[in-house]
């Protein structure tokens, strides 16, 4: 009974190391790559930012000027930075349409414009807090998890105020194109929206989680074989002949009979306990039959 006590309790060690060891390598190798993923997407996502705004900026200082010099009554949207930026955005990404640069504003002077309860959320973020000047994270939307990366939309330049103040110091061609009622109140040093583009990051997600499968069924076929083979190591090394040392001993003490034949296999150790058993067990025989000796001398006395 007691060998298969200790025999449940070393295989209950071991199965509590390899559960411990594995829960760590696996949980440590998925958060180092899901923290590489999130670094990729957030690369990504600032290159697209930065191209998306250079368009915006080439538009501003190339597009608006010429347009402006002809001194055309009509309106066109191509003057305008951010309608270039998308455009152009749209364009390079194509069909995959959890790429996407939003210029969403709380009062937009067109309803495609109009924030989400998401983007309302972040422009709300940027108003609070004057200082900040970014804002990333993970969003989810019904086609899966997504990177944003965020810049505030804010009124630093008094050539923003000439179309968005007051509609009387708009354009004309622009008001009656987009009519008096939206995109305007704007002041100097308001926090108006926000420029917000994401990235797909569910692809990435997803190769991460097959790569931790692939690490976990290494671990456990890898921890199945140290387990049995040292199960069975430690079984015949040092759990069976503890076992008969412990049955040896207890033989030992109670007469002096003959007991167990005493292992000679395993390690070092027991194989010295052993020896000292039977020693012991030399011993305790020669010092009972000593004792035996005067009693039967005795008995044959007159």
């Amino acid at each position: 009974m007691h060998t298969v006590a200790v025999r449940a309790l070393v295989r209950r060690i071991l199965l509590s190391v390899f559960f411990l060891s594995l829960l760590g390598g696996v949980g440590g190798f998925y958060l180092l790559l899901r923290n590489e993923a999130l670094d990729n997407a957030e690369k990504e996502a600032r290159n697209l930012m930065a191209f998306a705004l250079a368009v915006g900026d080439y538009t501003e200082g190339h597009v608006m000027p010429k347009l402006a010099a002809h001194g055309t009554s009509e309106f066109f949207e191509e003057m305008v930075p951010f309608y270039s930026a998308r455009t152009v955005f749209r364009t390079v990404s194509g069909k995959a349409r959890q790429y996407s640069f939003r210029q969403p504003a709380v009062n937009p002077t067109t309803p495609e414009d109009a924030p989400t309860p998401f983007e309302i959320e972040v422009i709300r973020r940027f108003r609070d807090n004057p200082s900040l000047t970014e804002a990333t994270g993970v969003r989810d939307n019904p086609q899966g998890q997504l990177f944003y990366l965020a810049q505030p939309v804010r009124v630093s330049d008094e050539a923003c105020l000439v179309c968005h103040s007051t509609p009387d110091r708009a354009p004309a061609a622009m008001v009656a194109k987009y009519g008096p009622l939206r995109g305007f109140g704007w002041k100097l040093g308001d926090t108006v929206g926000a420029q917000i583009l994401t990235v797909p990051l569910t692809e990435q997600l997803r190769g991460v989680i097959g790569l931790v499968g692939i690490l976990a069924t290494g671990l456990l076929i890898v921890f199945g074989i140290a387990y049995l083979a040292l199960s069975a190591a430690l079984d015949r090394l040092l759990i069976r002949p503890l076992g008969t040392l412990a049955n040896a001993a207890d033989t030992a003490s109670r007469s002096a009979s003959p007991g167990p034949e005493l292992p000679q296999s395993g390690v070092r150790e027991v194989r010295e306990l052993g020896n000292a058993i039977g020693r012991l067990h030399l011993s305790l025989t020669k010092a009972l039959q000593e004792l035996e000796k005067p009693e039967s001398r005795g008995g044959d006395t007159p």
